[in-house]
């Protein structure tokens, strides 16, 4: 199957945000190989306080193989700690994943 990379940018908790992860569920469902990328408001999904039904999505990407990355400067500005499920990157680190060949880049939602 494909590896996704797939750059999210809303907070889990508007239209946008549970699009993408709709979007996520359904191409982990075909057995896609998913990297999601929690830029700006996004990266509340990737921390302790993401809202209840974005954490249990975010679980059940997790169980399918999917990877979660954390901007970690964004968390920092929004006051945010990283649940322990996600990897915090920095930018040089997106950039790493973005050039490691993912088949699509999807986003940003």
């Amino acid at each position: 199957m494909a590896s996704i990379f797939i750059a999210l940018t809303s907070s889990p908790d508007v239209p946008a945000g549970q699009r993408a992860l709709a979007l996520a569920e359904s191409l982990a469902g075909e057995g896609q190989v998913l990297t999601l990328c929690c830029l700006q408001d996004a990266v509340l999904l990737g921390s302790t306080r993401a809202p209840r039904e974005a954490g249990a999505a975010l679980g059940r990407l997790r169980d399918r193989g999917a990877r979660c990355l954390v901007l970690g400067p964004d968390l920092a500005l929004r006051g945010l700690q990283r649940d322990l499920h996600a990897e915090a990157v920095d930018y040089p680190d997106v950039i790493a994943a973005l050039a490691a060949g993912p088949d699509r880049v999807a986003g940003a939602f």
